[in-house]
């Protein structure tokens, strides 16, 4: 997308800021990139791992190279300021990143450059984005701009896996919270609504474990917010059971369920395409595909609880009886993002985006009976309430204002989404950008094989969120 020469001569020293450090900003970022931030076993200092805190650890080293004040926050997070005043404004980006998957053209954290884009997990979800609301606040710093308030990048390491980054940040350590706010992680024009977020775990007895033929393994997906892409399960069981088995599988439709035999039994593995939680109709769920050919061997005493789950995996939430929709947000959407089994008991965990009028409570009481009749419990569950943000407030307001004014783009309208941001951290705080209503191969697909952003999305989401802080922190 072409931006729109600015009339404000602040506005076009932050642009012309932008133009003469390109290169920089997006060195930087490659080199964040290449760091493999995917959460892992804690350690000192390192709540999420030892990846993270690498990443955490080169972006304060950065900031403060670049000159802004900055803070590590016990490990959780981190954040660069500049600035006088006794209010602050801030950008909030994340870090961290979903593993990496497979199926990549190029090397996930090779940050490879490739006719304009940049490959590598995290380039749109969400350190291109990050770095980008980072460089408008280095322009602002560096263009000597007057402003009434600080501005602060704050910079979170655990968003793609519970938030506790920010509930530390702002809960346990106390940090100070912005007056307003945005956070780089969805698209432009912004986000004014967010769906409820809920994980749901569900156990029940593995059957079968005295028949003929049993499965004593079922496992697939890699994070609850993840449509799973490979799934595999184990059977054993009397020789001529198994053979029988083999007999169906040999003719089975589905050329993307395989098997292996074992010494004592048979694996089957299926293959799916991953994609975002709360897109997922945009995947091909390998969980489904292979509970769906579990089915087909019709194994004793395992029918009606496999008819079930193969139910229960529908994205509209209707097998678990929680299907909704409301006029602001859309329909409830549903991921069955993990399977697996300990022992004699199988668990399912489904990633759920609910309508802004719910409640986790309203969720919870229509999930109940239908579960219960089905011979599952509800083994523990955690919820990220709803955002709303009317159109009419602030900082929607202005942040509307500057992206219609940069863009020239007075027909793509506001919108609500099923991901989570950290808009829910902090009040008057929404989403915006980085990704172009009109530039859709240019940035993503996030939680997919290729993540990628293009350079000319990169440097004009800096230019815009350079804009953005200067309106809301002047």
């Amino acid at each position: 997308m072409q931006l729109q020469s600015p009339k404000d001569p602040n506005i076009k020293r932050l642009y012309r800021w932008v133009d003469n450090h390109q290169q920089e900003i997006i060195e930087a970022l490659r080199g964040v990139l290449q760091i493999p931030s995917v959460q892992a076993e804690p350690a000192p200092g390192a709540p999420f791992g030892q990846p993270v805190r690498q990443a955490l650890d080169y972006t304060l080293q950065l900031c403060a190279k670049l000159g802004f004040r900055v803070k590590d926050v016990d490990g959780y997070a981190g954040h660069a300021e500049f600035g006088d005043g006794t209010e602050m404004v801030a950008a909030l980006g994340h870090l961290d990143v979903v593993p990496e998957g497979d199926g990549w053209s190029y090397p996930p954290y090779g940050a490879v450059l490739d006719d304009g884009y940049i490959y590598a997990r995290g380039a749109s979800d969400d350190k291109g984005p990050t770095y980008a609301a980072l460089f408008a606040a280095r322009a602002l710093m560096d263009c000597g701009v007057r402003l009434r308030r600080r501005v602060r990048i704050i910079f979170g390491c655990n968003e793609e896996s519970g938030f506790r980054c920010v509930e530390h940040y702002f809960g346990v350590a106390g940090e100070e919270r912005p007056v307003m706010g945005f956070t780089p992680d969805a698209s432009f024009p912004l986000i004014y609504a967010e769906k409820g977020i809920a994980n749901l775990v569900l156990t029940s007895p593995l059957p079968g474990q005295h028949s003929p033929a049993r499965i004593v393994s079922l496992r697939g997906g890699l994070r609850p917010n993840m449509v799973p892409e490979s799934a595999e399960a184990t059977i054993t069981g009397d020789p001529a059971e198994l053979l029988r088995i083999v007999g169906v599988l040999n003719r089975y439709w589905d050329q993307n369920v395989s098997f292996d035999l074992l010494p004592d039994g048979i694996k089957i593995v299926a293959q799916g395409k991953s994609a975002h939680g709360s897109r997922p109709w945009q995947g091909d769920n390998a969980v489904t595909r292979l509970i769906r050919a579990l089915c087909a061997l019709q194994l004793p005493e395992t029918g009606d609880w496999l008819e079930w789950l193969l139910d229960s995996a529908d994205v509209s939430g209707t097998g678990l009886g929680i299907a909704h929709r409301d006029d602001v947000s859309g329909a409830l959407t549903s991921n069955l993002g993990l399977i697996a089994t300990n022992d004699a008991t199988v668990t399912v965990t489904y990633n759920v985006r609910y309508p802004v009028t719910w409640s986790m409570e309203t969720l919870r009481m229509q999930l109940k009976p239908v579960i219960a009749k089905a011979g599952w419990t509800l083994a523990e569950h955690t919820d990220s309430p709803p955002l709303y943000v009317p159109l009419d407030q602030e900082p929607v307001a202005t942040l509307l204002r500057v992206y219609r004014e940069a863009t020239g783009d007075t027909a793509s309208e506001p919108r609500t989404m099923g991901g989570g941001t950290y808009a829910r951290a902090t009040p008057r705080t929404v989403a915006y950008g980085a990704a172009f209503p009109t530039a859709t191969q240019a940035y993503g697909p996030a939680h997919e094989p290729d993540e990628r952003i293009h350079v000319t999305t990169l440097l004009n989401a800096t230019r815009i969120y350079a804009h953005a802080l200067y309106e809301l922190a002047k």
